[in-house]
């Protein structure tokens, strides 16, 4: 019997030293993270790149042109960023489509009119039998203009832009 006493004292003894010392690691790993500021990491060393790889850099939009045709348009603004500056609106017509100049706009509309398909058949330059638009880049533009229509030439949208106009994309 003494020895099995003493097996558990030991065996107590030895549990609760285990327990102490989990514990007294744990307060002193603690009271060191608070103490001592975590060391930064750094960063590691640049490594040249040949050829230079410039940043990446977003393309601006260029300065309003009181004229532009289609070639002009082209190489003054990238595609993607004339898709970027267009505006969607909701309103888009059914039907039949019809197509119209950008020149056609210049001849028959004042700085900042509002073209849409409704003034278009008013001024009977579209059949009133067309449901929806596309705008074409046939012609030269010489003033800004608010066109809304369901679908341009990527040229087309590219002048109304570069002139000041707004391009609004029309959407179901």
């Amino acid at each position: 019997m003494n020895a099995v006493v003493i097996i558990f004292i030991v065996v107590s003894t030895l549990f609760s030293l285990a327990t102490l010392g989990y514990v007294i690691v744990d307060v002193v790993i603690e009271k060191r993270n608070k103490e001592e500021p975590k060391e930064e990491k750094k960063e590691s060393p640049v490594v040249a790149v040949f050829p230079p790889v410039e940043p990446a850099t977003r393309e601006v939009m260029p300065e309003i042109v009181e004229h532009i045709d289609a070639e002009e348009a082209d190489a003054m603004i990238s595609d993607s960023l004339a898709m970027e500056v267009a505006r969607y609106e909701k309103g888009a017509g059914h039907g039949q489509q019809g197509i119209i100049n950008v020149g056609v706009l210049d001849d028959n509309f004042n700085a900042n009119d509002v073209v849409t398909l409704a003034v278009l058949k008013e001024k009977g330059l579209i059949s009133p039998k067309i449901g929806k638009m596309k705008i074409l880049a046939d012609g030269i533009l010489n003033k800004p203009l608010i066109v809304k229509s369901e679908s341009y030439s990527i040229q087309a949208i590219k002048m109304i832009e570069l002139t000041g106009g707004k391009v609004v994309i029309l959407k179901d």
